[in-house]
């Protein structure tokens, strides 16, 4: 049996860690992990829903580029 990778298992593991340590502290960075969790296209994801990554997951958004907002490039591993 094939698993298809949910963005959640694609991010880079610093964001990973960053991302579960804030869950911890806060409801919506749960409901944020929770719902990288459930997708599994970067595209699926609404933009609000990239910003409160940012947050969530110690992402400098000065350093992000357009491709990387667009497709995830230097957020996911693939």
């Amino acid at each position: 049996m094939i698993k298809i990778k949910t963005i959640y298992d694609k991010l880079k593991p610093e964001f990973k860690t960053e991302l579960n340590a804030s869950a911890r502290k806060y409801s919506s960075a749960k409901r944020l992990k929770y719902t990288l969790m459930s997708k599994t296209s970067w595209q699926d994801l609404a933009l609000s829903e990239v910003s409160t990554m940012a947050t969530y997951c110690g992402i400098y958004t000065y350093k992000l580029s357009g491709q990387d907002i667009m497709y995830g490039g230097s957020i996911l591993n693939d």
